[in-house]
Formats: C-alpha cells, sequence, structure tokens
C-alpha cells in the first residue's frame, strides 16, 4: 500500500471515530439519548484514538516535502557532475573551476586559477576560430557553441563540445566568461580513427567476364588474395573464391542486378577469407555492368575497400553513443522523478489528503484539539511548495534540446505578492510599484525569493526586512538590511558551491547561482552594491 493511500485511510479512519463522537454529542444535546457514563467514555476514546492518527498525518506530510526537496538538490548535482563549468574574468584569467574539469584537463584546480585557458590550447585551432569566439561572445553579447580539441596536463588530447558566454555589467562592460563543456573525447577520437582508415586504405581492383573468371585485377588484391588461389593463379580463376561461402548467394544476387542495370553501381558488403581463419574481414565492393555498343553486357568492373577496421570503429562508435545515451537517460529520468512524482504527490494526493480530513472536522473539534495553526502551517507549506513545484517544472524544460524560455506578461508585484502569500516571511517583504513585463511567472518568482530568503537569513538586525521596488526605469531594486555584499563577493558568491567563509548559517552554495543563471536566461543583468546597511541588488529588466 502506497504511503499517500495509507494516509488517506488513517485521516478517514480518524476522521470517523471523531464524526461518530460528534453525532453521538448532537443526540445526547437534543436528548435523544440520555448522557451516561458510557458515551462520555466514548468521546475520550475517540479524543485519544484521533490525535495519534493526525500526528502521523501531518509526520508523512512533512517528511514527503523533505524528500522532494532532497531530490531537487539531487538533480543540480547530477547537472554539476556531468559538465566541466569553468569561470574567467574579462582578462580570460580562469577564476573558477569544477572537480570534472580538473578531472578531464590533468590539472589541479590551484594551477588553473589565475591562469589563461591557453594552458589547454591544443593547436589544433587557427586563429580565426577564436576570432569568432570573441565576436559571438563579447560583441554580439551571444553564447558561441563548438567542437573544441583541448590538449591534458599530459599532452594528450581530449575533445569538448563547449558553450561559453559572457558576463557583462549594467553598464554592458564584460566582467568574465562562464563555459561549459560535454566530454566528447570518446565519440570524436572514434571518428577521427574511422576518418583516418577511409582516407588511407588502399583500393582492390578487379576486372571479371561474364563466367564470373578473373580478367585483371592489381597489385593490392594479389598480396591479400594470392593465397587463396595457389598454384593456379588469380587469371581465369572463380572470382568467389575470394569471397567467403556463406556470402557467395549475396554476390551472385549483387551481380545478378548489375547485369539487369547495366551503368549502374551496386554496392555490397561481403567477408573476405583469412589465412588462419580466426577473424572475419570485410570488403566493400562496388560493381558496374560494361556494355558494348549493343548494350550486351561485357564484363563486371569491380572496386573494393576493405572496411574491417572501419566495422570496428563503427561497433565503437556505436557503444560509445550508447553510453551518451544511458548517461542522457539518467538525466531525462531525474526530470521526470521532479516533473512526474512529483506532481502526483504535490498536486493531487496531498491535497486530497488534506481536503478529506478538513471535511470531517467541524470547528469545534478543531479548536479544541487546537489544531488551527497545525492545519494553517501544513496548508500553506503545501501551497508555497506548489509554486517551489511549477518553478522547478520550467527549469527542467530548459535542459530539452532546442528549449525556449516560455514567457509572458506580468505585473510583477502582483506575481510576487500571490507567490509570498503563502510563506512565513511574507509580512517582511515590502513592494512597490513594479512594471508590467514578460517573464516566465515561477521561474522568475524562484530567482527573486532566493534573494529575499538571503537577505532574511544573513543578517543581524533585530527586524529583518527586504525591499522590492523600481529603483531607476528599467532597474529593480532588492533592497535588504542585512549585512552587506560588494558586487566582487557577489560575483564570487554567484559561482557553484561557493560560500563565504565563516558564515555560520547553513547552505549549499548553489541557490544564488540558480537565481542568476534564471536572470540571465531571461537577458536580465544582475549587480550587488553594498550600502551603510544591507545589500542592495540591481536588476537590469530592459
Amino acid at each position: 500500500m502506497s504511503g499517500q493511500i495509507r494516509i488517506i485511510l488513517l485521516g478517514l479512519a480518524g476522521a470517523t471515530v471523531i464524526l461518530s463522537a460528534f453525532i453521538t454529542k448532537t443526540l445526547v444535546l437534543f436528548r435523544f439519548l440520555d448522557h451516561n457514563y458510557y458515551l462520555d467514555l466514548f468521546e475520550y476514546f475517540a479524543i485519544i484514538f484521533f490525535i495519534p492518527i493526525f500526528s502521523y498525518i501531518s509526520y508523512r506530510v512533512m517528511e514527503y516535502q523533505r524528500k522532494q526537496a532532497g531530490r531537487k538538490k539531487t538533480l543540480e548535482l547530477l547537472l554539476e557532475e556531468s559538465s566541466l563549468v569553468s569561470r574567467a574574468d574579462s582578462k580570460g584569467k580562469i577564476t573558477y573551476v569544477n572537480d570534472k574539469f580538473s578531472e578531464i584537463s590533468g590539472y589541479k584546480r590551484q594551477e588553473l586559477i589565475g591562469k589563461d585557458h591557453a594552458i589547454l590550447n591544443s593547436g589544433k585551432h587557427p586563429r580565426e576560430f577564436w576570432n569568432s569566439m570573441y565576436k559571438t561572445v563579447v560583441k554580439d553579447k551571444g553564447i558561441w557553441s563548438e567542437i573544441v580539441t583541448n590538449r591534458d596536463k599530459n599532452g594528450n588530447l581530449y575533445y569538448v563540445n563547449s558553450w561559453i558566454c559572457g558576463e557583462f555589467d549594467s553598464l554592458g562592460n564584460l566582467t568574465g566568461y562562464i563555459s561549459i563543456r560535454q566530454d566528447i573525447s570518446e565519440i570524436s577520437k572514434v571518428q577521427e580513427k574511422l576518418k583516418n582508415l577511409l582516407s588511407t586504405q588502399t583500393s582492390y581492383v578487379l576486372r571479371t567476364d561474364m563466367l564470373d573468371r578473373h580478367t585483371y585485377w592489381n597489385e593490392k588484391f594479389e598480396e591479400d588474395f594470392g593465397w587463396v588461389y595457389g598454384e593456379s593463379g588469380i587469371m581465369y580463376s572463380d572470382a568467389l573464391m575470394s569471397i567467403c561461402s556463406h556470402h557467395h548467394s549475396r554476390t551472385n544476387e549483387a551481380v545478378d542486378e548489375c547485369i539487369k542495370n547495366p551503368g549502374k553501381i551496386i554496392k555490397v558488403e561481403l567477408d573476405k577469407p583469412t589465412k588462419d581463419n580466426k577473424e572475419i574481414k570485410t570488403t566493400l565492393w562496388e560493381f558496374i555492368c560494361v556494355t558494348d555498343s549493343d548494350d550486351n553486357p561485357l564484363e563486371i568492373q569491380c572496386m573494393g575497400i576493405d572496411i574491417t577496421d572501419r566495422k570496428k570503429a563503427e561497433e565503437e562508435l556505436k557503444n560509445a553513443l550508447e553510453e551518451v545515451q544511458k548517461k542522457n537517460t539518467y538525466l531525462e529520468h531525474a526530470a521526470k522523478i521532479l516533473r512526474h512524482d512529483m506532481h502526483s504527490g504535490i498536486n493531487i494526493y496531498i491535497p486530497r489528503g488534506i481536503s478529506s480530513l478538513k471535511r470531517r472536522l467541524n470547528n469545534k473539534i478543531i479548536k479544541d484539539l487546537k489544531l488551527e495553526s497545525p492545519l494553517k502551517m501544513i496548508t500553506d507549506g503545501l501551497a508555497h511548495t506548489q509554486k517551489v513545484y511549477k518553478g522547478v517544472y520550467e527549469f527542467t524544460n530548459l535542459v530539452k534540446k532546442d528549449s525556449v524560455l516560455y514567457k509572458e506578461s506580468y505585473d510583477l508585484k502582483e506575481l510576487l505578492v500571490e507567490y509570498l502569500s503563502e510563506t512565513s516571511y511574507s509580512s517582511q517583504v515590502k513592494i512597490d510599484t513594479l512594471p508590467t513585463i514578460d517573464v516566465n511567472g515561477p521561474l522568475f518568482c524562484t530567482a527573486i525569493d532566493n534573494l529575499i530568503r538571503n537577505g532574511l537569513k544573513y543578517n543581524d538586525s533585530n527586524s529583518k526586512i527586504v525591499m522590492i521596488s523600481e529603483c531607476s526605469d528599467g532597474i529593480l531594486c532588492v533592497q535588504d538590511n542585512g549585512r552587506g555584499m560588494t558586487n566582487e563577493e557577489f560575483l564570487e558568491l554567484s559561482k557553484p558551491y561557493i560560500r563565504k567563509e565563516g558564515q555560520p548559517e547553513q547552505g549549499t552554495g548553489l541557490g544564488l547561482n540558480i537565481c542568476v543563471a534564471i536572470l540571465k536566461e531571461h537577458g536580465f543583468n544582475i549587480t550587488s552594491e553594498k550600502n551603510d546597511i544591507g545589500t542592495k541588488i540591481k536588476i537590469q529588466i530592459r
């Protein structure tokens, strides 16, 4: 029996008992039943029976919300573990690399910090290649994407599918770069090997008469197949001798088709015999039928390429692609858990359970048992969790290939007020008149909510407060009365898993990073300003 169904059944059982006690009490009140000791005893045990059931339901609801939060954190870790991430300042000096970057490049983090990305330059790309990157990222302020060949610390080449974009301040000045890379070395190496094989292998050249006898062959064919014909030699020998017996019928079918369609090239892959018979080798043959002036077949001209190594390379490529697909499947599964399983619990089972429970409680029972506050906490907590889920849902949409951020017009004040209405800290947030613009509602609220919670969390004031306003045309300001944070500190703390040393508060170091990513996905620029009291976060929205 699933946890959600168990909660509903327990809620129904507890509500039934309380409902029975209520009906009994009503009958006594209207004198349909006489008040006696046994009725008092029944009412007493009804309440005793209900309390542990309600406590259990409350515990399970909160436990479920905790697990969903854990799943969201797991997805963030999966995304971090799957990519090579680096940041650089405006001069191209590396300021951050993640563990995956260090692992693939072979350099320790301290060996890379402060260095230029040229430390990884393989010399395989011309100057024009990097000029294109600079133009796209800096001049056009776009995202540059190419497959890049790098060289690791040991001198070995590795291949990464790279995405690079610039970071700009509110005035449009370049402040740094961020790079996301996927290691595709195995696929690229196999493709390179396949390309080299195709370009270097020597072809077999043959001519056979209409009796399937050899009339011409080149030196490469004699070198590889001369042993098959022995002392009798190749001239006028049966052409099928150079084909494995299990492919004789395939050969005859190809020749017949060739004769029926003079001038048309017929391709066929045929296994060839080997001296030791231990390894199957394959030749790709091209047959074409030559005719006389009366269109009568004269001979079959053949050209073949040994594709044994190519077939092996194709198999390796297939296996490498399957491994990449397997990893992608893990990420897709993680997204499905968030999009589907969380939806079932948050938007179906828990709301049904709470609604069923409320229908079976009356105001007197709620007041007598002092359930107003627990019920409100559960209801408000669920409502806020549903809003957070919408943000997670929209975030996982961005993982899809060629995804475009969905936006619609919102009055930002109304949007934020409604989002914060169910939170415990809504009274500490003051929102001034804000403009109406196109945003992705759930994601925008998720980003601003993170800034609000940071302003309240890292705050030593006795009266913590956050103010949100349009401090100048096209610029939103999120002002708190906390400890204060300079723009330099903001840029550093915006990196994944970076936290300020000496802070007593707990955290993952991911919240601010995700917040900035969401706002930049909207095309907004974000900076920080430390005031005499607190921090002012500025978001340029147009």
